[in-house]
């Protein structure tokens, strides 16, 4: 339960975001379409890949983490690829020094959590798990 209510109280936290983090990292489909690839990843940006990746897969095994939760975070793991949702998570822990720890996996999934645009309160009104709008969509 203790980690329930601080994913609830990050979120919180970085509800100032407008929507989602991500859909805020996301280039309209004609530039994306336009713009040059990417080069590889940096070494650090694979680890925090590797590390977002196994904080969202300990978050949908655990019996701690509400339903909601994990509909919010499977919902934007099949709507964006793992390289925009840790883009989103870095910028949001640069955003926030010293609110965000990326050693401490409650404090990694809360951003998540929050970059994925689940809304706590919204799914408390509601009863049920968030709807997807707000999320980002497509990739």
């Amino acid at each position: 339960m203790k980690r329930v209510a601080s994913i609830a109280a990050a979120a919180l936290l970085l509800s100032g975001l407008p929507g989602s983090a991500l859909a805020q990292t996301k280039a309209p489909a004609k530039a994306a379409a336009k713009a040059p690839a990417a080069g590889p990843a940096s070494t650090e940006q694979q680890d925090h890949a590797v590390q977002d990746f196994a904080v969202l897969a300990g978050a949908m095994r655990s019996d701690k983490v509400g339903d909601d939760v994990k509909a919010a975070l499977m919902g934007c793991i099949y709507s964006n690829n793992l390289k925009t949702i840790s883009d989103a998570v870095d910028k949001v822990i640069a955003a926030n020094p010293g609110k965000v720890d990326r050693a401490k996996p409650d404090d990694l999934l809360s951003v998540m959590v929050a970059v994925c645009g689940y809304k706590p309160s919204e799914a408390a009104a509601a009863g049920k798990a968030p709807p997807a709008a707000g999320a980002p969509t497509g990739r």
